[in-house]
């Protein structure tokens, strides 16, 4: 089962990283697409990309929050449904005694009656995923950072409504709800019936006592399969019996178990079982836009493959993928040179100045830095008098993996050299970093 929830989730996250690109531009990384390019399916590099590419991105990061807001909203739910039981089965059995079974099974168990029934008629009519499911989305929209939380939304209901997940989503959401419930009216019925005593009876004002009967009967037929007899009307009319009483206690408890519990949860199993038999099937759409030029990247061609020959000159470049954690204030370094000697000397002392980045060494030390005290903004300033460095845009590159908000800021003097200048733009452009002038 986690395999398949973990297939459904790549899904999610190569559709998150196709809008992102067709938003922002197709974003250049040789290193994780050469990663990509040593699985053996298409399908599979196009996973392995998104994956790497969205903890470059900041996604992965964003998506454990938008996880942290959907459990707190099912928290909730999952609270509400408690409090919602202690108050159903409390108004049950606060009434005047002796208290009708009818009355008391109506009231336990005719609102969940009813919604499943609405629920029934809801799937001849469109796609949804219930009113659980509304709820949790609606939660999910208007509270933490709601941009992102509204671009994973559209995104989770685009991917269900194309692989035709909504209904039996919105299903399992639904029973897993009222399972929840009605377990929870049982315990606390249960916990009420053992430590008090109520005197129950058969009351009818407009049946007569045989129709009353037929009723009973009917409902106490899959509870009489278990040995669980309902008290007769005759036996709970006039002046009960304790052992009737006991019988009409335990019987009460039957239904709600059969009727409630046992009942949603079948449907909350259906459901579960046609949500894993879809997502089993769900195969990604290369065809979407988007995905060409990913596809031509990851296509493996010995006369077109590059390696670039700094690309690992100090082993560098060669760690594990990692996601950027949040952090506070802002940080600013000069890479390899700083052009602007003036404001060198004037901010070299400062706190949030990180100083000149050249070295190997110096380069590792600010990765340590940033891994044991993250910033929420890193600027690298970049000579654009300098020929643009491969290396340089790949450390830049890289420095997105330790800070969530990393931009370049080409630095010029008065003789600036457009060609080069412009080489840098579409250099950090290409690797999908922000840069201003």
């Amino acid at each position: 089962m986690l395999k398949l929830f973990s297939r459904f989730r790549s899904v999610w996250m190569a559709e998150l990283v196709r809008r992102h690109e067709l938003q922002n531009g197709f974003q250049r990384a040789d290193a994780i697409e050469q990663q990509a390019r040593q699985l053996p399916t298409m399908e599979q590099r196009v996973f392995k990309r998104a994956e790497l590419l969205a903890a470059r991105l900041g996604l992965v990061h964003q998506l454990r929050l938008w996880d942290h807001f959907r459990r707190l909203i099912a928290i909730v739910l999952s609270l509400l449904a408690v409090l919602g039981a202690v108050a159903l089965v409390r108004g049950t059995l606060t009434v005047a005694e002796p208290i009708s079974l009818s009355y008391a099974l109506m009231m336990l168990l005719g609102l969940h009656v009813i919604l499943f029934f609405l629920w029934c008629v809801s799937l001849f009519i469109k796609d949804s995923f219930g009113w659980v499911g509304r709820i949790s989305l609606w939660g999910l929209e208007h509270i933490g950072q709601r941009d992102y939380n509204q671009q994973f939304n559209n995104t989770l209901l685009t991917i269900a409504n194309q692989y035709r997940l909504t209904k039996p989503a919105g299903a399992a959401l639904t029973h897993g709800y009222w399972t929840l419930f009605m377990l929870m009216v049982w315990f606390v019925l249960f916990f009420h019936l053992s430590t008090s005593a109520y005197v129950f009876t058969w009351a009818t004002t407009i049946w007569p006592a045989d129709t009353l009967q037929t009723w009973v009967s009917v409902i106490g037929f899959l509870p009489s399969l278990f040995g669980i007899d309902a008290p007769s009307v005759e036996a709970l009319w006039d002046s009960p019996e304790a052992s009737a009483q006991l019988s009409a206690g335990r019987w009460l408890l039957s239904c709600v178990i059969i009727y409630g519990v046992v009942w949603r949860g079948l449907f909350l199993l259906g459901a579960i079982v046609v949500l894993l038999a879809r997502v089993r099937r769900m195969k990604i759409d290369l065809t979407l836009p988007g995905y060409a030029p990913i596809i031509r990247k990851l296509t493996i061609s010995a006369a077109t493959e590059l390696v670039d020959a700094d690309s690992d000159v100090s082993g560098m470049y060669n760690v594990q993928q990692r996601t950027p954690e949040p952090g506070h204030g802002e940080l600013v370094i000069s890479l390899d040179h700083e052009a602007d000697q003036h404001w060198l000397r004037e901010h070299q002392a400062e706190s949030w100045f990180g100083g000149v980045i050249a070295r190997t060494e110096e380069k590792q030390r600010l990765l340590d830095r940033l891994s044991e005290h993250p910033v929420a903004k890193l600027t690298v300033r970049v000579n654009g008098q300098l020929t643009p460095d491969r290396a340089a845009l790949r450390f830049i590159t890289l420095l997105r993996q330790y800070c969530t908000d990393v931009q370049a800021q080409l630095v010029t003097t008065e003789r600036a050299d457009e060609q080069r200048l412009k080489h840098w733009q579409d250099g950090l452009t290409e690797e999908g970093v922000v840069w201003n002038q």
